[in-house]
């Protein structure tokens, strides 16, 4: 989109009315055409970002949270420009100059508007720009659900506001502190369930079981799938990991990929 603005064709008409004597002012604007329009590019207009989260226990069963992100970052440059430039990106930060970057912090859809001020002219050009999201979650050994200091293990997917889809994998794999999931017996054999929770404030308001099985592999893998949620303010979606096997003791890992939520 292109908006010019030109001040040497600017023409005030100033009438007063015979009756009311009120002041009526009229304004025109010509633009004059160039080959040299202003506009702006960037190299990419869609980007990810990267989330991790590790569970760390350093044995006393109570993990600590390390969180790493990795933004995306966009480039912006202008093209033909013949005054000061004036960006904004869309979430409410802004910065000036021929060239700039720019990360953001939530997954969306922005529209970013670049204005060339000059002492002849005022020229506005547009870009839009998508943010996606993966996320790795890796956390700390499940513990038997019937286990009278079992904690819950909780993976977050952290979901924005709007409509969005969701695709990933949790992996649960073999630690060694116990006997291998491949040599028990089937009285013994190693249990995980898996299971997609919807919160309202915090509280859980529905849940779907994907998978609650035994398996004889010291490696399982559970695929997901979530279309078209829409998630309204102070709603959540997690995943919740389970086993009923008081000797399995597996490191779980979740990777997921997001998309850029519809407002």
């Amino acid at each position: 989109m292109k908006i010019i603005i030109s001040t040497l064709s600017l023409v005030l008409l100033v009438l007063f009315t015979a009756t009311g004597g009120a002041l009526v002012a009229t304004f025109s604007t010509v633009g004059t055409s160039s080959n040299q329009q202003f506009s702006i590019e960037a190299p990419a207009v869609y980007g990810v970002n990267e989330y991790t989260l590790i569970e760390v226990d350093e044995g006393d069963n109570d993990e600590e949270e390390v969180i790493f992100a990795k933004l995306h970052e966009f480039i912006f440059e202008s093209q033909n420009s013949n005054g000061i430039i004036f960006w904004d990106f869309g979430d409410g930060n802004s910065a000036t100059g021929q060239e700039v970057s720019h990360t953001y912090d939530d997954p969306g859809y922005y529209t970013v508007t670049a204005t060339s001020t000059s002492s002849k002219k005022v020229e506005l050009s547009t870009l839009e720009v998508t943010v996606e999201m993966i996320g790795y979650v890796e956390s700390d050994n499940m513990e038997c659900a019937c286990a009278p200091t079992a904690k819950s293990t909780i993976v977050d997917l952290i979901p924005p506001q709007g409509l969005l889809s969701f695709e990933g994998i949790v992996t649960v794999e073999h630690d060694g502190s116990s006997e291998s999931c491949t040599l028990r017996n089937p009285l013994q054999e190693c249990h995980l369930r898996v299971i997609i929770e919807y919160t309202k404030d915090g509280a859980i308001i529905n849940q779907n079981i994907i998978f609650d099985g035994t398996f004889r592999t010291n490696e399982k893998n559970v695929q997901f799938e979530i279309s078209d949620l829409n998630v309204e303010e102070g709603e959540g979606l997690q995943i919740r990991l389970e086993t009923d096997q008081l000797r399995d003791w597996h490191k779980p890992s979740t990777t997921w990929s997001m998309t850029a939520p519809i407002q």
